[in-house]
């Protein structure tokens, strides 16, 4: 995924699905009709949902399926070379009369689990898990300490916790540690785990170099700012507190065995 404002969409969507849910009904949860259109090049990306109403433009099937199974998009293999440009539109009502409820920890939403049968059966989406050695980062307290201040999670969380109005330029409204992590991961098209240990919830304001390249691996050494603004790394440490620290490890992965770029029928 590009790192830009549409990446940083994809981090604030995940975010958003984790609160979302429909309430369970008998057998695979499925949205009672959707309309799926090719997009117009002009659209821009952007995710609503209105009541029982889900409505998307201009999202990609890789963009879909990340959302709707939990996962970053480089712990996704198969994709075949369409699968981020190839754009839709898509309208979903759920059955009438649903309500949101809680999400079970470690589960995912039944409106995303509406969207992978959707997948399953429009764009005959099929896929399984393996576990593979991927390189990744961990989010952690830098030294020095977390330069923000950390507040109790709220009571109701807002619906615009990011936004974006320029490159290299991030803003967080009531951000736990682990929603910082995955907008993170959408710029630097890698998984970010959370290992602050830090519970509760922050403001920031995150401002850095967009073609600043850096590892993260000499992010105790001081920014070295001639002519240009520091990396992401650097600014993540400077300005909230916080370090990326690489890794490797064992983690599960999604393959795409099988996808269909035109949807059958509803």
């Amino acid at each position: 995924m590009p790192r830009t404002a549409e990446a940083i969409l994809l981090g604030y969507v995940l975010v958003l699905g984790s609160r979302l849910a429909f309430a369970q009904a008998a057998g695979p949860p499925a949205f009672e009709v959707a309309a799926i259109e090719p997009s117009d090049p002009a659209e821009t990306m952007a995710i609503h949902r209105s009541g029982n109403r889900l409505a998307t433009s201009a999202t990609s099937l890789e963009f879909l399926i990340t959302w709707a199974y939990d996962v970053h998009s480089d712990r996704l293999f198969g994709k075949p070379k369409w699968l981020d440009s190839v754009r839709y539109d898509i309208v979903a009502n759920a059955p009438e009369g649903t309500q949101t409820a809680p999400r079970t920890p470690g589960q995912p939403t039944l409106l995303q689990q509406m969207m992978q049968t959707l997948l399953t059966d429009r764009f005959k989406l099929a896929l399984h898990r393996e576990t593979r050695e991927l390189p990744a980062y961990a989010l952690v307290v830098a030294k020095g300490g977390l330069k923000v201040h950390l507040a109790e999670v709220p009571d109701a969380m807002g619906q615009n916790p990011f936004s974006m109005p320029g490159r290299g330029r991030l803003l967080g409204t009531q951000v736990s540690p682990a929603m910082l992590a995955k907008a993170l991961a959408s710029q630097l098209d890698r998984s970010v785990e959370d290992e602050t240990g830090l519970k509760g919830v922050f403001d920031f304001t995150l401002e850095w170099e967009p073609d600043t390249q850096s590892t993260g691996v000499d992010d105790e050494a001081p920014s070295a700012n001639v002519g240009s603004g520091p990396s992401l790394f650097t600014a993540l440490r400077e300005q909230i507190g916080l370090k990326l620290e690489p890794r490797k490890a064992p983690v599960e992965v999604f393959v795409i065995d099988r996808i269909e770029s035109t949807p059958t029928a509803n």
